[in-house]
């Protein structure tokens, strides 16, 4: 227990305190518990405890395999954790972002960007607790300053200016962290930080089939919507799904462009053909009465 606490470094123990902080804050405003307590019933929808369950037994088929390996032990549980609630929860809240195959390339992309960036060069060599606590509301502050400014064109200024401060910090917290890394390469250049920048990118890699079948299951049912709200009778509409299946199988593209597109041939041309659909899965139906 006292390794997986000693894991932790100053900066992440000053982001737990200013969460707690902000929680017990948030309890004072009628709007905001409200929020809380709605986005709390959405977690125990039984569709989505499912999902979570199942991303639950993923992560932890990985880690077993990891651990048999003798790559994982309890130093990095708090790295886990971590992946688990930021980079895991965060994707899947965000799964209908995710529109086009390529997309998944991008995710890969920036998940071991941001490994990079945080693991390495921001949480590897922290400031004291005091002033880690001191740091991290200001940077909160610019940062929610730039994204409200970014709204109003008005606040195009302040918006440069936070991005100006920001980035200033940044390069400030990047040279440190340089500098330290150069005069103490004989604590940087070990296998326990080897395995915590890794830990992250394996299982971001091994994570992203699950999501993109995840995916893929939330934009067929968006798409069986779709089209039982446009097909009336049912054999036209299980006839036509049975063709989607075969066409479009597991190509999220293919999908998304029938979601969009699939209502107008239906309604207004009556095509349920499997040329349509392949056509419409592809972006390129024309009509009947319509010119190439």
């Amino acid at each position: 227990m006292d390794k997986i606490l000693d894991s932790f470094s100053t900066r992440e123990i000053a982001l737990l305190i200013w969460i707690v902080i902000a929680l017990i804050l948030m309890q004072f405003n009628k709007q905001i518990r409200k929020s809380i307590l709605g986005f709390l019933k959405a977690l125990f929808i039984k569709e989505f405890i499912l999902v979570l369950f199942l991303f639950f037994i993923h992560t932890f088929f990985y880690v077993f395999l990891l651990h048999k390996v003798a790559f994982w032990d309890k130093s990095l549980l708090k790295d886990t954790i971590f992946w688990v609630f930021g980079f895991g929860f965060v994707t899947m809240f965000n799964v209908n972002k995710l529109n086009k195959n390529s997309d998944f390339k991008q995710l890969f992309i920036e998940a071991v960007k941001w490994t990079i960036i945080l693991e390495f060069f921001l949480n590897l060599f922290t400031f004291s607790l005091i002033k880690e606590l001191i740091i991290l509301p200001i940077l909160v502050w610019f940062s929610m300053m730039q994204v409200y400014a970014s709204y109003e064109d008005k606040y195009k200024q302040v918006e440069n200016l936070m991005k100006i401060l920001l980035g200033g910090i940044s390069v400030f917290i990047f040279l440190f962290s340089l500098y330290k890394t150069i005069t103490k390469s004989n604590e940087f250049f070990t296998i326990e930080n080897l395995k915590t920048f890794l830990l992250p990118v394996i299982l971001s890699i091994t994570f992203l089939p699950f999501l993109y079948l995840f995916n893929l299951v939330v934009k067929y049912e968006l798409l069986w919507v779709v089209l039982n709200c446009n097909i009336r009778e049912k054999r036209n509409r299980q006839s036509t799904k049975r063709k989607i299946i075969l066409i479009a199988n597991l190509n999220i593209d293919k999908v998304v462009h029938l979601s969009q597109n699939i209502a107008k041939p239906i309604n207004i041309y009556h095509d349920f053909s499997s040329n349509m659909i392949k056509k419409v899965s592809k972006g390129r139906y024309v009509g009947f009465n319509e010119k190439d």
